[in-house]
């Protein structure tokens, strides 16, 4: 899809990464600056085949160049590149670039058609731009671990959710709006800069929660419920728990799959016919009968489901020096132009050399004096 977009690769962590593996999947060709270290996230926790495993889930299909960016060198070599790139993404702390000359506005001198999306905490105005951001720092200011716990229990103590949904929801709506960039480009020749916060898409990834309290004053916790059968949420059966999501609309095909006349008040008939079964039983009646119904696994029995390996969702890499990795795959399925895994997680520096020889045209000798000065990392 994107085999004709070059993007110079900026990030770091989980937010930005994840935008850029996105492209990657869909064609882009990305190129991951890293200092000579690193990116942070390659030695995190275990590590398997000297990577770790949040650098090899956010980072496939990735050429890793490692640049000593304080050295008037490196920043003549990303000059190079930012000319020959489509998109510049980062999400450095504010201003870390401006310092090193690589501002929106110095970018835009060297190409007048870049994209520029700064991806970050808070964005680039308003009171909190200068502040570091992490994914529950997102998460709290906009009022998710609060809605999260109190759902479950009204003033407890606030819930992180789990899975980093803000650096992942953000870094999607990075993906949406580069991809929006590209098309205005594309009609008018012109590129422009894109403000990704954290703050903000967790707030729009509430507009349903927000809309309900701005319309009616109360928060979710505080609506009224719906009076009769309570039928939706997580049940316990006699070996696990279940979670069915029956409507008011679908309490006759619910009492049809339970074979009862009445749902009675609250929850007590449905919890008691559910005392005496199995999971799995459970999941086979009341999918039949068309309610909606899900049992609530760990990720090491996902993964393994018949479904999901019949998606294909969960992928299998060959990895350089991992051996056999599975990793979750690009999960839409497209007719046309399907997602490509081409390689996974870079060494650091691996592609140093290709990049530097095909892109710019560098010798191996030039090559070998940046390695020998430090400007440039590549691996043994």
């Amino acid at each position: 899809m994107l085999d004709d977009v070059k993007i110079l690769d900026f990030t770091h962590v989980y937010f930005g990464p994840y935008s850029t593996m996105v492209m990657a999947d869909m064609g882009a060709e990305v190129i991951k600056i890293e200092p000579p270290w690193g990116e942070m996230t390659r030695m995190s926790a275990e590590t398997y085949g000297g990577i770790s495993s949040t650098y090899h889930s956010l980072n496939r299909n990735k050429k890793s160049l490692a640049l000593n960016m304080k050295d008037p060198k490196a920043l003549e070599i990303i000059k190079e590149l930012v000319k020959q790139s489509d998109i510049i993404i980062e999400n450095f702390k504010r201003g870390t670039l401006d310092k090193l000359g690589l501002s929106y506005k110095e970018a835009k001198k060297l190409n007048p058609k870049i994209i520029y999306a700064s991806l970050s905490g808070f964005g680039l105005t308003g009171p909190y731009m200068p502040r570091t951001s992490y994914a529950p720092i997102a998460e709290s200011y906009s009022g998710w671990t609060k809605m999260t716990a109190d759902n479950i229990e009204p003033g407890s103590k606030p819930i992180i959710p789990a899975a980093y949904h803000g650096d992942l929801d953000p870094g999607l709506y990075a993906v949406i709006a580069c991809l929006g960039a590209i098309h205005h480009r594309d009609k008018t020749g012109e590129g422009q800069l894109i403000d990704v916060a954290q703050l903000d898409v967790m707030l729009a990834q509430e507009g349903v929660q927000i809309a309900g309290y701005t319309l009616g004053g109360k928060l979710p916790h505080e609506r009224n419920q719906m009076p009769g059968p309570r039928t939706w949420g997580n049940f316990m059966c006699e070996d696990d728990w279940v979670f069915i999501a029956a409507d008011p609309q679908m309490h006759s095909r619910l009492m049809m799959a339970m074979e009862v006349d009445d749902l009675g008040i609250g929850s007590e008939v449905l919890e008691g016919w559910l005392k005496g079964k199995k999971v799995d039983e459970v999941v086979n009646l009341l999918a039949a009968a068309g309610v909606p119904v899900a049992k609530v696994p760990t990720i090491a029995d996902a993964i393994e489901d018949p479904h999901v390996k019949a998606r294909g969702t969960i992928i299998e890499l060959d990895h350089k020096t991992a051996g056999k990795i599975r990793l979750a795959g690009f999960p839409v399925k497209m007719e046309k132009t399907p997602a490509e895994y081409r390689m996974g997680a870079p060494g650091l520096g691996e592609h140093s050399v290709e990049v530097l020889k095909e892109k710019l045209g560098y010798t191996d000798e030039h090559i070998e004096e940046l390695r020998k000065s430090g400007t440039v990392v590549v691996p043994s």
